[in-house]
This record gives structure tokens, sequence and C-alpha cells, in this order.
């Protein structure tokens, strides 16, 4: 499992840093429960570990998902689980806005993350993206959570991310301010990276994405057609 050192480590640019004890910062509609699409009772289940950043990721989502919605998740014959499981500093910042969303909202915020991934995972970290997170207040929580000079460095490394995932949300109806403390809650951060742990302890995810259909692991981003015939055989064993 990736931990918040290794995390930071895979920012470009940022070397790995020790970590210290940290406070969390909580928002008030952090939701720390595992989000579900489709009826919880539905009798195959699909587990789906991602990263925000993956594209092949982005692709299931926008190509595969809407397909096996309409088909098999809408009619009550399958559900989704999500699991986060982030490869870098930018998809672990973007799983927490997400999960701030709110249980009603968390799939909605994580469609259109993918479908805008181009947009906020690159965008450019200049002198003016810096500085408007630094008035932003974030780096300040960082630091009242006890984080130390070089990982406030490696979040302002990623500025630029970090200010689109807010006009993301702030679009989507989360006040820039809320926003801010869902990206100090290390509490919901910590909790964010047991399910990489879950992922590699119970089916070895080593990639993303990686789907679990009813127990059979499936990596990388199968087509609509080849899902079908996963769920189909799935559901003719029950």
């Amino acid at each position: 499992m990736f931990n918040r050192r290794e995390l930071l480590h895979l920012t470009a640019g940022v070397a790995a840093v020790g970590l210290a004890p940290v406070v969390g910062v909580r928002a008030e509609t952090t939701s720390f429960t595992v989000k579900v699409l489709g009826d919880p009772d539905a009798p195959v289940e699909i587990r789906e570990y991602s990263s925000l950043t993956c594209p092949h990721c982005a692709t299931w989502h926008n190509e595969t998902l809407p397909t096996l919605k309409e088909t098999y998740i809408d009619s009550g014959q399958v559900k989704l689980v999500y699991r986060d499981f982030p490869l870098n500093l930018q998809s672990w910042l973007a799983s927490a806005v997400a999960h701030c969303a709110g249980d009603e909202n968390f799939f909605a915020f994580l469609s259109v993350l993918f479908a805008e991934q181009a947009r906020w995972s690159s965008a450019p970290t200049n002198r003016a993206a810096r500085a408007r997170l630094e008035e932003s207040g974030l780096p300040q929580l960082w630091i009242d959570a006890g984080r130390n000079a070089e990982e406030v460095e490696s979040l302002l490394s990623v500025a630029g991310t970090v200010n689109a995932l807010v006009d993301l949300a702030q679009f989507g109806g989360l006040a820039p301010e809320h926003t801010t403390r869902c990206l100090a809650d290390f509490d919901l951060l910590d909790w964010i990276l047991e399910a990489q742990q879950e992922g590699r302890e119970r089916f070895g995810v080593q990639a993303t994405p990686t789907i679990v259909v009813d127990g059979r692991v499936l990596e990388g981003a199968r087509s609509a057609e080849a899902m079908s015939r996963e769920i189909e055989a799935a559901l003719a064993a029950r």
C-alpha cells in the first residue's frame, strides 16, 4: 500500500519526506463510508480499484460503466463498489474531494473528475497558482496539522491541480472553503489509503483499474462487451 510518504514522493520533483503525527481537520460532510452504486443487495458485486489520474480508469468510467449501469446496475442485478487506489498525490487529493461531496453526490463527482481528468490533473503550477493556493489557507492548514516544510512544498508543487479541483467542486456546489478543509482532513486521507491495503491484501491489486467481479480479478479497462460476459457468467452461477 502507498503511504503518505510514498504519495508525496510520487509527486514529480519532490523528494520523499518523513511524516510526523497529524491532527486532522474535519469537514462537516466528510463521508467515511464505502461507496456503492446500485442496490446494495444486488446479487453480483463489481468491486473497482481505481486512481483518479489513471487514463485507463477514465476510459472504463467514461465508456464501459454507463452501459453496465443501464443494463445491470439500474435493473438491480449488479452493484458497483468503488475503492480508491490513488497512484500519486494528485489522485489522492482528488479522491478526498469526491468523498467530501457526500454519499449522495459521490458518484456524480467521480464521473466529473474522470471526464475532466486531463483538465485538472495536468493543470500547470506557476507562481500565480502557488500564490492562489497560499491565499486559500490550505498550506497553513497542513502546517497546523503537523506537516513539515517539505510536505507543504509537495502540496504547493501541485497547486495548479489543487486549484482546479477546488473550481470543479465549486461548480458542483461545494464552497471553496469546504473543499479546502476536506483537503486538510488527514483522517479522511488516511482512510482513503486503507482501501489500497484492502485491495492488495484481498485481491493482490497492483495496477489500476482492477475490477473484481464476484471475486474474479480482472486487470485493465475491459470493454462493455467483455464485462457483460463476466457479469452474465456470475449471474448464471448464482
